[in-house]
C-alpha cells in the first residue's frame, strides 16, 4: 500500500509517516543537550571515558560526545588523556584539547617509520585538531622528509591539517583555513530576511548557458554588520552560481567586488544540460527565511551532521574536508559557509559549502552528499 502525504507534527512540513521529520528530531535533540546542565555534561563525560577504557573505542557514546563537543564546547583534556591511555584515535575531535604531554606522545609515535599506516593517519587526524607550534613545525617535516607509512597513505599531511582548520603552502607559511566565529542561520520571516546581514538564495535576472536554470547569489554577505567584522570584509559580497550545475561539478567559481557585483564562472567539469530544479525549486531555494542568528556558538556548532546551516567556524563535511585551491593564486582557500540543502529545498540532499580567497576575490561553491 502506498504511504499518504502527511505533515509532520511539530513543523507541518510533508513527510511520508506519523509522527515529526528528521530535522525536527534532530532539533529536539540539540535543544535537550544544550539544556543540559553541568552535572549532566559531566556524567555524560564520565561515561564517554568509560567506553574506551572498557573497549578500547568510542562507539554508544560517540554521538553524544560529538555533539556535546559542537553544542557545548566541552574540554576535550581528561577526554585525549584516557583516549590515548586506550590507543582510541577516533574521532579525531577526542584530541582537541589535548595536553602537551599527550601531542608530545603522539608526535614522537607519528615520527616512526615502522608504525601501520592507518594509525599514522588517525595520528595526523588527531595532532591536526590539537594544533599548536609544535604540531605545525612536526608537519612540515614529515612532508619534507616523508616516513615509510607514507607510501600508503594518498594525500600529504598538509591535507590532514585541514581537519583542524589550518594547513601550510609549499614554502611552508602556516595558513589559516577556517575564521575564529561562527554563526548559525534560523528561520526567521521574510521580512527579517531583507533586513538580514546574511541571505540564502536570491535571485538574479541571468540564466545558466548550459542547463538554462536560473543563476542565484546563494548567498549574500553583508560584512559592515559588527556580527561579521571578523570575516575583514568592509562591503557585500555574492557567491553567484547556478544551483543546478554546481551539484554535479567538482566547485563552481565566481569573482565579486565589495560593491556588491560578482560573476558566476560555470564549471566546465560536469556535462550535465537538464534543469533539474526547474522555476519550483528556485522559488522554493529563494523564498527561505533563514537569517543570521544574534549571538555566536562555538566554532564546530555546525561540524555536526544535523547543524544545519552557519557562516564561519568548522563544516559538517560529509565527505572528506575539501579545501580548494584558489585558482588565481594557487594557494588554499578559506571555509566560509554552509548551507545545509534539505532545509532550503525539500527532498534535496547534502550540504553546500562556500569557500573564499579574499587577496583574489574569488570564491568558490561545492556541494557534499552521501
Amino acid at each position: 500500500m502506498e504511504n499518504k502525504p502527511q505533515h509532520c507534527k511539530q513543523c507541518g512540513r510533508e513527510i511520508y509517516f506519523d509522527g515529526i521529520c528528521a530535522n525536527c528530531r534532530a532539533e529536539n535533540e540539540k535543544n535537550k543537550i544544550l539544556a543540559f546542565t553541568e552535572d549532566e555534561i559531566n556524567a555524560k563525560i564520565g561515561e564517554i571515558c568509560e567506553e574506551m577504557a572498557a573497549k578500547g573505542k568510542l562507539d554508544d557514546n560517540y554521538d553524544i560526545f560529538i555533539k556535546l563537543l559542537d553544542y557545548r564546547d566541552i574540554n576535550t583534556e581528561n577526554i585525549a588523556k584516557t583516549a590515548y591511555n586506550s590507543k582510541v584515535f577516533f574521532p579525531c575531535e577526542l584530541y582537541r584539547d589535548a595536553s602537551s604531554d599527550i601531542v608530545k606522545a603522539m608526535l614522537e609515535l607519528v615520527k616512526q617509520d615502522d608504525i601501520d599506516a592507518g594509525l599514522a593517519g588517525d595520528l595526523l587526524l588527531c595532532l591536526a585538531v590539537a594544533g599548536g607550534e609544535e604540531v605545525f613545525q612536526a608537519f612540515l617535516e614529515l612532508e619534507r622528509q616523508p616516513r615509510k607509512w607514507r607510501q600508503k597513505l594518498y594525500v600529504n599531511p598538509s591535507f590532514y591539517a585541514t581537519y583542524g582548520g589550518w594547513t601550510y603552502d609549499k614554502e611552508g607559511n602556516y595558513i589559516e583555513t577556517n575564521f575564529n566565529k561562527c554563526y548559525t542561520l534560523i528561520k526567521g520571516s521574510l521580512e527579517e530576511k531583507k533586513k538580514s546581514p546574511v541571505k540564502i538564495g536570491v535571485k538574479t535576472d541571468e540564466k545558466c548557458p548550459k542547463c538554462g536554470c536560473a543563476i542565484v547569489n546563494l548567498m549574500e554577505i553583508d560584512g559592515r554588520d559588527e556580527r561579521l567584522d571578523f570575516i575583514g570584509i568592509d562591503g557585500v559580497i555574492k557567491a553567484k552560481c547556478c544551483p543546478n550545475c554546481f551539484t554535479f561539478s567538482e566547485g563552481d567559481y565566481c569573482r565579486y567586488t565589495v560593491n556588491g557585483e560578482s560573476e558566476a564562472i560555470v564549471g566546465e567539469d560536469t556535462g550535465e544540460e537538464e534543469d533539474y530544479l526547474g522555476e519550483s525549486g528556485i522559488e522554493e531555494l529563494t523564498s527561505n527565511t533563514f537569517v543570521l542568528g544574534d549571538k555566536p556558538v562555538p566554532l564546530r556548532f555546525a561540524a555536526d551532521w544535523d547543524g544545519g546551516s552557519s557562516i564561519g567556524g568548522f563544516a559538517a563535511w560529509i565527505q572528506d574536508c575539501e579545501i580548494k585551491m584558489c585558482p588565481d593564486c594557487g594557494k588554499p582557500m578559506k571555509y566560509l559557509a554552509q548551507i545545509q540543502w534539505d532545509t532550503v529545498i525539500d527532498s534535496m540532499e547534502g550540504n553546500a559549502y562556500i569557500e573564499i580567497c579574499k587577496d583574489c576575490k574569488t570564491m568558490v561553491m561545492l556541494h557534499q552528499q552521501t
